[in-house]
């Protein structure tokens, strides 16, 4: 059998370490993971009880038009039915996008160290990604990605996830706004932009605008969220993408039918009516953020300032040894942490925030490794 050279040569995306594999093999009763960027305090209750509830009619296909969701979702957004779709979370709409602009040979511009799923999901359709380095400060170089695009004919797509994930780096509207202008011009606007703002509840910073009004402003943008991390709905696999009506019309031919399930669809909807659960969500990682970056700050311990609910630290520098080495260093302590040597980054290791108490033994195994 002969597989396209795209397949064979393509390197599939690394998860996270489960607890149950780590219990397994390094023998420990009580393990934390702070490892994907999960909400530590679970999902949302009243997501919990309407699943709870639809769990009855389990029978049932889905509802493959996501008719209720999509209209709260339209409502919360200010946008229209027409412009959501759904999709088995975030990455699936990222494949749904690249699918429906690209054939293979066409490109695709992003940045060194994006979310892996955007090149993944680029080879997997035999379109090829256009990497530019990072800037200094470990964040996307625009004025670089513009040069790509313009020199390239064949680039279809561009990927910012704002903020990145794994660095938690952003870009500010005072660089995107500009950049956007700047890409609409080129090919008569056949080149599209996707904003993915995955983490967009968790951002603090004041140079950030909502990305609708982006998405507004321009013909050639969508605009992805998830209910992955703040809604702690993970494991739900529901996310979704905001973009005009006709292109939002030829990527439901391509999406496939039953795409969110049954518990999806309903525990999204709750999720999204569940504003004491969002608020007390938001101040764990706010107070998280802070507790971990003085700790950080005080034991030495580079890291990069980040928008989303993780840190990326440098464990080169703070412990004199490589990413990996302090991942299999805390797994025998009972903590699943994340190397991303995936992306090219062998000295640096995320790690999510976690309720005040995994935060405390965090930072406890933290200073046995000094």
């Amino acid at each position: 059998m002969k597989y396209p050279e795209y397949i064979e040569k393509l390197k599939p995306y690394i998860a996270g370490k489960p607890i149950e594999e780590t219990q397994r093999e390094y023998g420990v009763k009580h393990v934390i993971k702070l490892a994907s960027n999960e909400n530590p305090l679970g999902p949302s209750p009243k997501a919990v009880a309407a699943m709870t509830v639809a769990m009855k009619d389990l029978q049932l296909y889905p509802d493959a038009s996501g008719f209720h969701l999509r209209h709260t979702l339209a409502k919360h957004e200010g946008v229209t039915f027409d412009e959501v779709v759904l999709g088995n979370g975030s990455n699936e709409v990222i494949e749904l996008l690249i699918r429906t602009f690209c054939i293979p040979g066409d490109l695709m511009v992003t940045s060194d160290s994006v979310f892996a799923a955007y090149p993944i999901s680029a080879r997997i359709q035999g379109v090829d990604t256009i990497f530019t380095r990072m800037t200094q400060d470990y964040r996307f170089d625009l004025k670089a990605m513009l040069t790509q695009i313009k020199k390239n004919p064949r680039v279809k797509l561009v990927a910012i996830p704002n903020p990145n994930n794994p660095t938690g780096t952003y870009v500010p509207d005072s660089e995107l706004i500009p950049f956007l202008r700047e890409v609409e011009k080129i090919r008569k606007g056949s080149v599209h932009v996707i904003l993915d703002y995955a983490y967009w509840e968790y951002v603090t910073a004041k140079d950030m605008a909502d990305p609708i009004e982006l998405y507004k402003q321009f013909d050639n943008v969508s605009v992805l969220k998830t209910f992955s991390k703040i809604y702690g709905l993970g494991g739900l696999r529901v996310g979704y993408g905001v973009m005009k009506p006709e292109l939002a019309s030829y990527v439901q031919k391509v999406r496939m039918p039953f795409n969110v399930s049954s518990l999806g669809l309903v525990g999204a909807q709750a999720a999204m009516t569940d504003t004491n659960f969002i608020k007390k969500s938001i101040a764990v990682n706010r107070a998280g953020m802070k507790t971990m970056s003085q700790f950080y700050r005080k034991a030495g311990i580079p890291f990069l300032p980040s928008q989303g609910n993780f840190f990326l630290i440098n464990t080169r520098q703070g412990f004199g040894i490589d990413a990996s080495e302090v991942f299999i260093e805390c797994l025998k302590m009972g903590l699943i942490f994340r190397p991303v040597v995936n992306y090219g980054m062998p000295e640096w290791l995320r790690v999510t925030i976690g309720t005040a108490a995994q935060n405390k033994i965090a930072m406890r195994a933290f200073q046995k490794l000094k």
